[in-house]
């Protein structure tokens, strides 16, 4: 069990929450909020405090319409009170700041200086020093290594980083593959060059060495505090290909035999020292559901022995899970150890929010400090260890910083309002939460949002959201796409259906063998309980829409029933037989996820498939779909389409070139607004409500059927 310490929640707790559409906000003072509203957003995240804990140095991210692109700064406000810095500028994008032992120099990744790269394929990085103090950034590491993943040695002399062995040589375009990780998705295709520990003298007094080497690839870099090793974590085990093990590892920095630290049982990450340099922390599971494990915050002995999971007994996941279309892969760090250490700080998933909690370092028990209905998506620890700084947000704030004291004794302070000006200006839609029976009359929470001018004894059209994953969530956080939806007049419906994190291991893990079984029974369920509890859903203008396995479940749900009037399959999976070998990770999903792999069960994969129900799809469907997705590749949708428009269905299907599948949380600003518009337009003409945005008429390639 976990143990609520306080409940400390200056960010609207469900307590705190009142509809602003249904409460009495001036409607003639404020607006709705807009498509172009996404363009105007500034997302804050990695917060990292300096050594002594007085300041705090954090990524500001904003959109640069004219370029089409986004511009990554660094930003310093001191902790205690003082006006926000901007510290790096210029058009480029700087990353992952780490300050240095001695709080006098800053390091950080960023894009300055770097080609573009080939599309869907973000652009390198380099590794810059700057004084904390302000100054010139001075060039450390070049793009040559593709570096990522810093670490400062505790005498400040040199960094650890992850990169790959550079090469001047020229190589031919042509791709020969021998490895069945050859793409991955947002990176593209490999080059055939493993990562690896390097070590570079601060000084610049030579180039980088190379501390690791071998046909596998490294990450997660942390120095031991006697400066004498390096721990991270690498999958060394003879199919490396066809696995998710990564073990922890030591490295000797000054040369030496490497050290296995924990067993090939499942993945490591994040692994981090003990004060007194003899315990290693680290998040991981036991593979016992693959990538539906629960991941727990595990210690090992830095001598060797056994690990230890610390929060089994907790029956959560200690990770990140929320899904927003304002973040993709937030860097939360890893656990952190206090300064005595008898306690490891991490995140901890606990249904739809993100808490901050404190695992006992002898096994004694997970302690909740920080909690409330929000999402954490970053977290600092440092100085005295007495306070926390968390990047959180919750359904009426994208995202700030907040300083939080670790005693309970004192209340949260704000440090960022990097959108109240937008914030001030709109009207937003504050979800109500609900739970209902799911299949099997398990528990599942729920969530409804009214249009923005709801009026009572009116009804709405509703829109279904499905989320991604499975084993992802919705949760207390912001979604721009679900408040613009609001703002056109829809109200919304999401849930989180089995497989869904944040719920234990039971739950999340009971997708198993079951896609579009009992998860589906889940969705729908939670769409006819929200229709019997809030009177304005009109259940004859109801849609769904849904991008990933959300997409795989909006294909699937239009194949089985046809009560919806209109929907929206973004990122989707319509042919499990086909995305299994064309994308970046499916093939894994035999191992666990589905019954074997598609020769060991192809009637299942096929059965399991939306595109063997084609021929029961009436509903008005529209597709979205990016060229670069290498998850779920482009070619799924093609399938769908080709076989709704062989049996001349109302279906639309737009490609947008040079996207990942993240398109929705970090793909082109013009391409991201441009699939809202043809989100909104879908519904509205499909669904009879008038439409405030306008997108322009499409141009059909191979003219019109």
């Amino acid at each position: 069990m976990i143990r609520a310490k306080s409940l400390l929640c200056p960010c609207r707790c469900e307590s705190q929450i009142t509809n602003h559409c249904a409460k009495g906000v001036n409607l003639v003072s404020k607006r709705k909020i807009t498509i172009d509203d996404l363009l105007a957003l500034k997302w804050v995240s990695d917060p990292q405090l300096s050594p002594v804990g007085s300041r705090l140095v954090f990524v500001q991210t904003v959109v640069d319409r004219d370029a089409d692109t986004y511009r990554s700064h660094l930003w310093v406000v001191p902790v205690d009170g003082g006006a926000l810095r901007q510290f790096t500028a210029g058009e480029h994008r700087d990353s992952l700041p780490r300050w240095s032992p001695d709080g006098r120099r800053i390091a950080f990744l960023s894009d300055r200086g770097t080609a573009k790269p080939d599309p869907g394929v973000k652009r390198p990085k380099q590794i810059f020093v700057i004084p904390a103090d302000g100054g010139e950034a001075r060039l450390l590491v070049p793009a040559a290594y593709h570096p990522s993943d810093l670490s400062w040695a505790p005498d400040g002399r040199s960094l650890a980083f992850v990169g790959k062995p550079a090469r001047d040589e020229p190589h031919s375009d042509v791709k020969v593959i021998t490895r069945v990780r050859y793409k991955h998705d947002g990176e593209g295709f490999w080059d055939g060059r493993y990562k690896h520990l390097f070590r570079v003298s601060i000084d610049g007094d030579g180039s980088p060495q190379q501390l690791t080497s071998g046909d596998f690839d490294h990450a997660d870099p942390a120095w031991s505090p006697d400066g004498r090793h390096l721990a991270c974590v690498t999958n060394r085990t003879e199919e490396a290909d066809f696995t998710n093990v990564t073990d922890v590892w030591i490295i000797p920095v000054d040369g030496g035999e490497a050290r296995q630290l924990t067993g090939s049982i499942g993945p490591s990450s994040s692994p981090t020292w003990s004060p007194d340099g003899r315990a290693i922390a680290y998040y991981g599971h036991d593979n016992a559901c693959m990538n539906a494990t629960n991941t727990d915050v595990w210690i090992a002995s830095a001598g060797g022995g056994d690990p230890v999971n610390l929060t089994a007994a907790a029956d959560r996941s200690f990770e990140h899970h929320i899904i927003t279309d304002m973040r993709a892969h937030p860097e939360i760090g890893g656990p952190v150890w206090s300064a005595d250490g008898q306690r490891i700080f991490a995140i901890v998933a606990e249904g739809a929010m993100n808490q901050l909690a404190a695992v006992d370092a002898r096994g004694a028990g997970v302690t909740v400090l920080i909690s409330g209905r929000r999402e954490i998506f970053g977290l600092a620890i440092g100085g005295s260890g007495d306070r926390a700084v968390v990047a959180a947000s919750d359904p009426a704030t994208p995202g700030d910083l907040w300083v939080v004291p670790l005693d309970g004794r004192a209340a949260e302070r704000r440090l960022t309002q990097v959108n109240q000006a937008i914030l001030d200006q709109v009207i937003l839609s504050v979800p109500e939460r609900f739970t209902y029976q799911g299949a099997d009359d398990w528990p599942v929470e729920g969530w409804v949002m009214r249009p923005v001018e709801f009026r009572d004894g009116a009804r709405y059209p509703t829109v279904l959201q499905i989320h991604g994953g499975p084993h992802g969530a919705y949760g207390e956080a912001f979604f721009h796409e679900f408040q613009l939806l609001a703002a056109e007049g829809f109200a919304v419906v999401y849930t989180n259906p089995r497989g869904s994190q944040g719920y234990g291991q039971q739950f999340t893990a009971a997708t198993h063998h079951d896609w579009g079984g009992k998860d589906c029974e889940d969705i729908l369920r939670g769409l006819d309980q929200a229709i019997a509890r809030f009177p304005f859903i009109d259940p004859d203008r109801l849609g769904v829409a849904g991008g990933s396995y959300g997409g795989f479940m909006t294909n699937w749900v239009i194949g089985h029933t046809d009560r919806f009037k209109a929907a929206v399959s973004m990122r989707s999976i319509s042919n499990n037989l086909s995305q299994w070998g064309t994308s970046d990770l499916a093939f894994m999903k035999g191992f666990w996820e589905f019954p074997g792999d598609p020769w060991d069960a192809p009637t299942w994969y096929w059965e399991r498939s939306p595109l063997a129900y084609v021929e029961r799809i009436t509903t008005p469907l529209l597709i979205l779909h990016s060229e670069q997705d290498l998850r779920c590749p482009i070619e799924e949708a093609e399938q769908l389409f080709a076989a709704l428009r062989k049996l001349r269905r109302d279906v639309v299907f737009v490609r947008f070139p040079n996207e990942s599948h993240d398109l929705s949380r970090i793909g082109q600003p013009r391409h991201r607004v441009e699939r809202l518009h043809w989100v909104v337009k879908w519904l509205a003409d499909h669904l009879r409500q008038p439409a405030a945005a306008v997108v322009r008429e499409p141009a059909v390639a191979g003219g019109t059927e």
